[in-house]
């Protein structure tokens, strides 16, 4: 599983970027962004993939044919001034391939 961003910020060098999920869900469930909680540290905002696969199964669980569903919330935190940037939504489904 890896994580793209589709645009990153023309500066990003006081940039972290934070990305929340919750455990897997199971197909039912339609909407899960409020259990989404921090599985990594935060990374630098790149615009190439990231592989979190490794980190998210090892805190969250690895999702399964019962349980497909990923809900995501990523952010920006600007580490010299503190400030947050708005909650960013998105859901990522397990399919077999």
């Amino acid at each position: 599983m890896t994580f793209q961003l589709a645009t990153i910020p023309s500066d990003v060098s006081n940039l972290k970027l934070v990305i929340q999920a919750s455990e897997p869900q199971g197909n039912g469930i339609t909407r899960a962004y409020s259990k989404a909680a921090a599985f990594d540290d935060p990374y630098t905002p790149v615009s190439t993939a990231i592989d979190i696969k490794a980190k998210y199964d090892a805190k969250c669980g690895t999702p399964s044919a019962g349980s497909p569903k990923v809900f995501f919330k990523y952010f920006y935190v600007n580490t010299a001034t503190g400030e947050k940037s708005g909650d960013v939504l998105a859901q990522a489904k397990l399919t077999s391939e």
